[in-house]
């Protein structure tokens, strides 16, 4: 301790001394190197310009130049053009070069640092891969491919090696000592012969930043390509050149705020339905290497504005995932991805796809809601263009495991989805699918082809609520009950169609089974409204709620086919009553179906059959019973009945009336069959007039009706089809 005092001491008392020293020091430094410098300044500039063109082999042609002298030595050249041999290939406002001081002292010339403001080169790719410096006076970029070759310096040549490379290797930059170069202002014209494409690259802030050893790089690019605004940060470390795969090391940060993806065009072009110049891409893109792993991408990002060409825009999507690219073995491993799209969809999914002799991919999907109709939509955009398909090799297939929640299809949300996808150009195969929907179940297998959007479609459902099926569809309720069914169908959308549901059934074709249990008829369904309001005057229906039909069982078979839903044979099983049916309803809503209502007892329900008739536009159009079989009650009641005493009172009439209905009505069906060749006018005239009666029927309002039109009604009928 008391010698460092001591030294203290020493110092304090001498401080004038050693001050006086180093500032005599100072002063011989400068006078031995700056001052000969600022003399031969002129002699100086032409060194150091010599020096650069030597180890870069560039020509450099200045307006003016200026020596500088702080904080490191160097050139500051102002109206540069930039020269290989006799070409002109860049230009820039000023350039300024900085070298090392210790170089310069021993007269060699170490460039340290480089300044680029303002400027602009031109490069020209050709279709082999190889990259040009273009003249940069030269006018026509589309001259023949001598003159390219007359007008170009060749920089890149991938059929060459690094060493035998004609321009700047990178060895040689490091032989040059550098250590950043920063540049701002500059325009960089790119020319690429292999998609016939141009793009127009601005630097309006980057840098390359190179450590004291060499072995690591920073770079630095703010631009814009193409008007689209870019930022790109990256590191990379190089402790040997050249370098592999294995032993790389870097990272980089990309961020695009408001970029079209117009930008890259020339990669979409595999995607021939699609026009992503409105698509808008904002996100941040991270990438990190490092020895022996796999390259890391972790991307948020947010696209919007995807559109069909000559379609309007649609879409809003955000989107946060990490996956692993692993070159050597040919794999790409998603452990997540997020996927939001609000209204439409939110999910995760994670897999691996390998693209070795023949691409493998394989899912697991969840989500919390998807509108199908949209993501379909969407998914269609991405059909690969077959102008790249390789007949030699094998079409990939594509595993998916989706567990989805509130699904939107056909109108309906699907609470639970459960499904085991495989697709294989170009069908989606689902060997099993498992819904949970309204209380019940539906379990099926399916086969999809996405891009032509056709379904084929196998299934069975339980104890699904009728009425909750139908809700999207009906607007006042019709029926409810445990339904239980098994159909299948196979139907198919055209491209874009307006309405996908529509379409969906306009198409369709299949057949099935349905039974509903322990239900009722409600409203426009309900048959026993027009009976009541028809016959309540004349028969007693004794315990029948007119307001809905309660039934244990109602089932039938089904066709589906030329828009039409086909029952061929409906039968009722309700409380006091049968009934049985057949018809067609159409998915427009138009509707045909003739219902036999059959009324309790072991004799008089067998034999008494009340036909219903549904015939027009659903809920529009009113039920109403069989004019004919009105008439024959009255016929039957007066000419008949004493045959059928043991019913007694108008039971008697009726079914008499069912027995004459009956025969009239195969009559009338028989003879139509029979004289269909007969001149139009007749049949039309029998069609009217028969049109007359039921409208009267229709219009009437069904209450204390006139038996004895209908008898009259029934004998002119009967007597014209005998004339017939």
């Amino acid at each position: 301790m008391k010698f460092f005092k001591r030294i203290q001491e020493f110092l304090y008392t001498y401080r004038i001394r050693f001050l006086a020293i180093i500032l005599i020091q100072i002063i011989a430094v400068i006078s031995f190197t700056l001052v000969p410098l600022l003399i031969r300044e002129d002699f100086y500039k032409d060194f150091i310009l010599t020096a650069i063109e030597q180890k870069t082999g560039l020509e450099v042609k200045v307006g003016s130049s200026d020596l500088v002298l702080f904080p490191f030595p160097g050139i500051e050249l102002k109206e540069v053009q930039i020269r290989k041999e006799e070409l002109v290939i860049g230009i820039s406002d000023r350039i300024k070069v900085d070298i090392s001081w210790f170089g310069l002292l021993g007269q060699k010339v170490e460039i340290r640092d480089v300044y680029i403001s303002g400027g602009k080169i031109n490069l020209h790719k050709n279709k082999d891969g190889s990259v040009d410096l273009i003249e940069f006076f030269q006018q026509d970029t589309e001259d023949s491919e001598n003159s390219n070759h007359n007008h170009t310096i060749r920089i890149f040549d991938p059929s060459s090696t690094v060493e035998s490379s004609s321009f700047i290797s990178p060895k040689e930059i490091f032989k040059v000592g550098l250590k950043n170069v920063e540049i701002e202002n500059f325009y960089i014209h790119y020319q690429d012969d292999t998609h016939r494409k141009t793009y127009e690259i601005y630097l309006s802030n980057s840098a390359l930043n190179i450590s004291f050893y060499g072995n690591n790089f920073v770079l630095t690019l703010q631009g814009k390509l193409d008007g689209q605004s870019f930022q790109i940060y990256g590191s990379t470390n190089l402790d040997e050149f050249p370098t592999t795969y294995e032993n790389s090391k870097f990272q980089s940060t990309i961020s695009l705020d408001k970029c079209s993806l117009s930008i890259f065009r020339d990669l979409l072009t595999i995607f021939p339905n699609a026009d992503f110049s409105k698509t808008i891409l904002n996100g941040t893109i991270k990438i990190d290497k490092v020895p022996n792993r796999s390259i890391n991408f972790n991307v948020i990002a947010q696209a919007k504005n995807f559109a069909y060409k000559g379609g309007n825009p649609f879409g809003d999507i955000k989107v946060n995932m990490e996956f692993r690219l692993d070159l050597p073995n040919k794999k790409l491993e998603f452990p997540y991805i997020s996927i939001l799209w609000p209204g439409i969809a939110e999910g995760n999914a994670k897999g691996t796809v390998l693209w070795n002799y023949k691409t493998n991919v394989s899912f697991q999907v969840t989500a919390n809601y998807l509108d199908y109709h949209s993501a379909l939509r969407l998914g269609k955009l991405f059909e690969f263009t077959k102008k790249f398909d390789d007949p030699n090799r094998p079409n990939g297939v594509f595993y998916f495991s989706v567990d989805l929640k509130n699904v939107y299809a056909l109108k309906h949300r699907i609470p639970v989805l459960k499904a085991e996808l495989k697709y294989s150009y170009p069908w989606i195969h689902i060997p099993s699918f498992h819904a949970y929907i309204y209380n019940g179940e539906i379990l099926g297998k399916s086969k999809i082809d996405p891009f032509t959007s056709k379904f084929e479609v196998q299934g069975e459902a339980y104890r699904i609520q009728s009425d909750r099926i139908l809700m999207p569809y009906v607007n006042d309720p019709i029926i409810n009950g445990d339904m239980f069914s098994r159909f299948n169908f196979v139907t198919e959308v055209h491209n874009r169609s307006s309405d996908f549901t529509t379409e969906f059934f306009r198409n369709m074709e299949g057949s099935g089974n349905l039974q509903v249990l322990n239900g009722e008829l409600l409203g426009y369904a309900n048959f026993m409204i027009p009976v009541l309001n028809t016959l309540g005057k004349i028969i007693s229906f004794n315990g029948i709620d007119g307001r809905k039909v309660e039934f244990s069982s109602l089932k039938s078979d089904f066709t589906i086919e030329n828009n039409h839903l086909h029952f061929q044979n409906l039968k009722l099983q309700g409380k006091g009553l049968e009934a049985d049916g057949k018809g067609n309803i159409s998915f427009e809503k138009n509707i045909d179906v003739l219902i036999n209502l059959r009324l309790g007892g072991n004799i008089v329900g067998r034999v008494l059959k009340i036909p219903i008739i549904y015939k027009g536009v659903f809920k529009q159009s009113i039920p109403y019973i069989d004019p004919i079989w009105l008439g024959s009650v009255f016929a039957g009641s007066t000419i008949l009945a004493p045959f059928f005493t043991f019913a007694g009172g108008p039971y008697g009439g009726g079914i008499a009336g069912s027995v004459v209905s009956e025969y009239v009505r195969d009559a009338w069906e028989g003879l139509k069959g029979l004289f269909s060749s007969k001149e139009d006018k007749k049949r039309n005239n029998l069609k009217n007039r028969r049109k007359f009666y039921e409208s009267k029927i229709i219009h009437s309002d069904c209450i204390g009706l006139d038996a004895r039109f209908y008898f009259g009604s029934f004998i002119r009928s009967f007597y014209k089809i005998r004339n017939f």
